[in-house]
């Protein structure tokens, strides 16, 4: 560890420290979870994560583009173009004519898609409820605000490293 990584760590509270650990233990818990529920539905990792970006633009009411998908994955065509592949023969998504550029597709999750995420997280979820359940929706609002601020700061770091920032 730096001395500059070692100082700012140094300079933190007790309880600062304490939601890093848990951010960082949380992170790593969930790249497993994602690992196994995806070796179990036999799906890469870049196909779940490429599901996920169709699934959330989706219910934004979007439809993304392969570009699109590319760019947000930071994959190259090529490997977008095996993932959407892959993930057609598994009947998870549909391509279709995008409705204003010709030369281009939309990519878009089907309900195959929908049922097999709900099985696959249905178990994360079950475990989850009870937890948040607990908790009022105030306490719930406040982890929400840290969790999107924290979203927020890694995406910066992420470009920065990745020289976008």
């Amino acid at each position: 560890m730096s001395e500059a990584t070692r100082g700012h760590l140094d300079d933190r509270s007790p309880e600062t420290v304490r939601v890093v650990r848990a951010l960082r233990s949380y992170a790593n818990e969930s790249e497993l979870y994602v690992g196994a529920a995806g070796r179990e539905a036999a799906m890469h990792r870049t196909d779940l994560s490429g599901l996920a970006l169709v699934m959330d633009r989706g219910l934004q009411g979007e439809h993304p583009t392969p570009g699109q998908l590319s760019a947000a994955l930071q994959l190259s065509a090529p490997a977008t173009s095996a993932m959407l592949d892959r993930l057609e023969r598994l009947g998870h998504v549909t391509r279709s004519p995008h409705p204003t550029d010709r030369r281009s597709v939309v990519v878009e999750i089907t309900d195959h898609a929908l049922e097999v995420g709900g099985a696959m997280f249905g178990r994360l979820a079950a475990h989850l409820a009870p937890v948040l359940a607990g908790h009022t929706d105030e306490e719930l609002a406040l982890v929400a605000q840290v969790l999107e601020e924290v979203g927020a700061a890694t995406r910066a770091a992420r470009e920065e490293v990745s020289g976008r920032g």
